[in-house]
């Protein structure tokens, strides 16, 4: 039913397609749907009586999910086109938002979340390998997903009603399926075996390792941070307008920076990280917490635009280099999860914060000897 029929030429400009803003709407169609489905799940764990070690559980169960399903299914486009994985993880993931509506217990939030992870990872590093050969500019297919997550996170503040935001979810993510029927079939560089994921993981391993260092310690910041901001005094309200901020920040640097350096843009988001984080376990004022999310969304932008177009511009297997890079991002959202409720357990919430700063100075250590191989980046 979704083939992709077209016959691969190395030599064959993917610029074509007049329309590669369509991969950023589905960006933000599917971003929109996580996002919204994401914010509370912590609260809504706890709520069904899960401990903070146990909210850790159900986070780790959709970041391992989508680690596999992502670097499976990455590496499998290489060879058996793009326009597969796109469309049936779409559909798929359309499924398993509207399949949250019954998490009624701990037990089958976590396999519920286990099953959104997985059906989000089918197209994650397709669609990005897509994008990239179609022509797109990668720091504004980024910003969409930037702009799925304002949208969502704004939703998640005015809607508040988390069955209702996992039915807006569903719809969101049906709606991108549809709309990747329109893709057409692009010149890619697959091909007739699937490339050694090994030597992938070789050519650009300090990348892939400072990006684990720091998102492991934003991931366990992130499982604990709608419960840190409400022992603050927050409502939903300013947890969902904070998220917000830090989005739209990521939506406006996102489609300016492709411009720049790669490598020092990767640099300079490791080192932003890290001040963002030890701000994060002392700022409790409302107001200031809005200026350091601005930083964090600069932190971001940097870091993953810089990041992705390392890796995607390192070789041909686009498929599995994405596939490698969202994959080390959800081991991240796998472990992160677990380690930051363990750590509230014993240390609180700023011992989180002080955790992710740490890592992000050791992530520094690796990302530095790799920006300085490259004379005149």
């Amino acid at each position: 039913m979704f083939e992709e029929n077209a016959v691969i030429s190395k030599n064959t400009s993917a610029s074509t397609w007049s329309h590669p803003w369509l991969t950023g709407l589905v960006n933000f169609c599917v971003s929109f749907a996580a996002m919204s489905s994401f914010i509370f799940i912590p609260l809504l764990g706890a709520q069904l009586g899960g401990s903070d070690f146990e909210v850790g559980i159900i986070g780790a169960a959709y970041g391992i999910a989508f680690l596999f399903s992502s670097l499976f299914s990455g590496w499998k486009s290489d060879h058996l086109g793009r326009l597969l994985f796109v469309r049936w993880g779409r559909l798929i993931s359309s499924v398993a938002f509207a399949v949250q509506l019954l998490a009624s217990s701990v037990p089958i939030l976590i396999f519920v979340r286990a099953f959104v992870g997985f059906s989000m990872g089918i197209s994650t590093a397709a669609i990005i390998a897509y994008a990239f050969e179609s022509g797109s500019n990668m720091g504004k297919y980024s910003s969409y997903g930037s702009l799925g997550w304002i949208f969502g996170a704004v939703a998640s503040a005015l809607v508040g009603d988390i069955k209702l935001l996992f039915w807006l979810s569903f719809l969101i993510c049906l709606l991108a399926f549809f709309i990747s029927l329109t893709f057409p079939n692009m010149p890619s560089n697959n091909s007739s075996t699937p490339p050694n994921m090994w030597h992938v993981i070789k050519r650009d391993y300090r990348v892939y390792l400072a990006v684990f260092l720091r998102h492991l310690g934003a991931s366990a910041v992130w499982i604990i941070f709608p419960l840190y901001l409400a022992s603050i005094g927050l409502d939903n309200f300013w947890i969902g307008l904070l998220w917000g901020v830090n989005f739209s920040v990521q939506f406006v640097v996102m489609r300016h920076i492709e411009r720049f350096s790669e490598f020092k843009m990767f640099f300079y988001g490791q080192l932003i990280s890290l001040f963002v984080f030890i701000a994060y376990a002392f700022v409790t004022d409302s107001f200031y917490l809005i200026i350091v999310q601005v930083f964090m969304g600069v932190a971001w932008s940097c870091l993953y635009v810089g990041a992705l177009l390392i890796v995607l511009r390192s070789g041909e297997e686009r498929g599995t280099a994405g596939g490698i890079f969202q994959s080390t991002i959800n081991l991240c959202n796998a472990v992160g999860p677990l380690l930051g409720g363990l750590i509230a357990q014993g240390w609180g919430y700023r011992g989180v914060m002080f955790f992710a700063a740490a890592l992000c100075l050791a992530g520094l250590f690796v990302v530095v000897p790799a920006n300085r191989k490259v004379p005149g980046r």
